[in-house]
């Protein structure tokens, strides 16, 4: 199971950590900072347990990054919570029905990840390294992949239970693989313009109808000052001295921890087993262990030959070297009260009882300054940048608001530059940040736009803020007639060609049918399968492969983009595909069946489950 696990998964699991190398772990907003509120309600609550305000904003955040800010924010902020509310109700099912993950199938995905690995083998070093470079635990990274494996194993699970039977498959390939070939003629829009006319009043008239395609969003060009962690991380300089006392003065942090090698026997105790299977599962532990005790060599073949867990059970117990977070703390507790050689049991932990042989002890070694040099110089100038934005948001904020004829002062308090932008909207902006729709708001006040002062500092991303100042002005409204009637007539003409060109599709097809196929200009031969449909549009196959192929030739016609299609299908090819496009087929139809139990099997969980979303997390933030 296993290795069936770290197949499936590796992959998954290596995207996710590369996603968190990419984006480091998201700060508290600068409201934190300048505002004195009391504690925030979470953003959810499922069942008992909550989505903290810091959690969704970090998703949030993730996300942005990933798809680069392509999504409206609301749209994104409803897709974020539904992710996070759905792996949630999926974590809370799993736990409910079974589903657990063990210590060392968490070990095995965590060794297998490339950028912890030192000449294939999982480097402590490394580890280390990045997780101070992410202020992030060894447990949290552990708590990480076991639930994102706990989520996958679900997954599997459905994937595995998806039945599709052979004929149907079969059925279906043969479908797929069927052959029709055809002559093609267009009833292009293009030859029916000439004969279309638009009057003006026909032209007025769209006009009026269409008023809300016309219409302008007030558009603005700025002068605008960004103060952020960002910026100001670019200005710190860390000297070498400061990174070699930092080095010297926290040695704990630089120290790699002490690991031990030990093997163990596991007689497994199942979620919810009642109280005399637990006894009888440590009975079976004892006497296990009396066998060891009497033939301590005696160990390994006793462990593959008992040992219910599959990860170690059958290299004879053995689990490799790991550090004590590694493990859970009832046996992680046991192994580091052990003399090496030494054998303790039964141990329990939540998968059940263990008998545990300590193989080595590995002391833990001082990295080397060269190892570590650039992640500390890196989180020293993280760490002053931060200090110096927390010093900075209120001050710079004040200066705006205060003297706000103008961003000079502030630009020359900062050090920062004052930048101006090409005209922008609300969502429609370079840089994207001045599309902040709060920012945009504030900017068409009346007395923003009244004064041409500064308009206060907002916080448009995670510990950056921007004051702005109108410089010029178009207010919303409708373009005019005279620059849309080119477009509008166009667009009639476009429509009424296509109309006339389909019902001169339709009338040949009529005649077709009827044996009379006068001047008609039909295409070369083409043979057309589902799965090759050359060059013919998806409402055109599907017009082909519906036509009755029992008397050929036979006819069928579509409306196209373009007016009309019209098809001759002369003759019906029968193939089979080969046998390993058969297998291909059945794989991915249990796969979109598994999904489809696994939305059904969701909505299923959230129905029956409490859930409350605050309101405001969906919404943009206001000011």
């Amino acid at each position: 199971m296993l290795e069936a696990i770290r197949e499936r998964s590796q992959g998954w699991i290596a995207k996710v950590i590369l996603i968190l190398l990419i984006v480091p772990f998201a700060l508290w907003g600068v409201d934190s900072y300048v505002s004195g509120g009391g504690q925030e309600p979470p953003a959810a609550t499922i069942e008992d347990e909550e989505i903290s305000q810091r959690e969704f904003l970090k998703a949030m955040q993730d996300q942005q990054e990933q798809m680069g800010g392509k999504v409206e924010e609301k749209a994104l902020r409803k897709q974020v919570m539904d992710q996070l509310v759905n792996t949630r109700l999926l974590s809370q099912a799993a736990g409910k029905t079974g589903f657990s993950i063990r210590d060392p199938q968490v070990q095995a995905v965590l060794a297998g990840i490339e950028i912890f690995q030192d000449n294939g083998a999982l480097s402590v070093p490394k580890l280390e390294a990045w997780l101070r470079s992410r202020d992030m635990s060894h447990a949290a990274l552990l708590s990480m992949i076991s639930q994102d494996l706990l989520l996958k194993q679900v997954q599997i699970g459905y994937g595995e239970g998806a039945v599709i039977a052979t004929p149907s498959v079969t059925r279906l390939g043969n479908l797929l693989a069927q052959q029709r070939e055809v002559n093609e003629v267009v009833f292009d829009q293009a030859a029916y313009a000439q004969g279309v006319q638009v009057d003006d009043k026909a032209i007025a008239a769209e006009y009026q109808a269409r008023q809300a395609s016309f219409a302008t969003p007030a558009m603005l060009r700025v002068q605008y000052l960004t103060l952020s962690q960002a910026v100001l991380e670019a200005g710190v300089q860390v000297s070498d001295e400061q990174v070699r006392k930092y080095f010297e003065e926290n040695p704990a942090q630089f120290q790699e921890p002490e690991q031990r090698r030990a093997s163990h026997i596991l007689i497994k105790v199942d979620a919810g087993a009642d109280a005399s299977a637990k006894q009888a599962a440590k009975a079976r532990a004892e006497q296990l262990l009396a066998e060891v005790r009497k033939t301590p060599a005696k160990f390994a073949d006793l462990a593959r030959q008992h040992s219910q867990d599959p990860g170690s059970g059958a290299n004879g117990g053995d689990l490799g070297t790991f550090s004590r977070d590694m493990m859970v703390k009832p046996f992680a507790d046991a192994v580091w009260a052990m003399q090496p050689g030494q054998i303790q049991g039964p141990v329990e932990s939540q998968f059940g009882f263990h008998i545990i042989r300590l193989d080595g002890v590995v002391g833990g070694a001082k990295m080397g300054f060269a190892v570590v040099k650039d992640d500390i110089s890196a989180s020293l100038r993280q760490q002053e940048a931060q200090k110096r934005f927390v010093d900075s948001a209120e001050r710079f904020s004040n200066m705006v608001y205060e003297q706000s004829d103008s961003l000079e002062p502030a630009a020359k308090e900062f050090g920062l530059k004052i930048e101006q932008s090409d005209w922008i909207s609300a969502g429609n902006a370079q840089p994207a940040m001045l599309g902040d729709s709060r920012l945009i708001n504030a900017l068409l006040s009346d007395e923003s736009l009244k004064n041409k002062q500064n308009v206060e500092a907002i916080e448009v991303a995670p510990n950056t803020l921007v004051s702005a100042r109108v410089i010029e002005h178009r207010p919303a409204g409708v373009r005019p007639l005279a620059e849309v009637s080119a477009a509008i007539r166009a667009s009639l003409t476009a429509v009424a060609a296509r109309k006339l060109a389909a019902e001169a599709g339709k009338k040949a097809l009529a005649a077709a049918a009827a044996g009379n196929q006068a001047g008609l200009s039909l295409s070369a031969p083409m043979t057309v399968s589902r799965m090759q449909p050359l060059n013919v549009p998806a409402a055109s196959l599907r017009a082909i492969f519906r036509a009755d192929a029992a008397k050929l030739p036979t006819w069928a016609g579509v409306e196209s983009a373009e007016g009309y299609r019209l098809y001759r299908v002369n003759r019906v090819v029968e193939a089979a595909p080969a046998a390993e496009q058969i297998t291909a087929m059945r794989n991915d139809m249990r796969r979109l069946l598994a999904q489809e139990e696994m939305r059904a099997y969701l909505e299923s969980v959230r129905a029956r489950s409490k859930i409350k979303i605050e309101p405001t997390a969906l919404e943009p933030k206001a000011e």
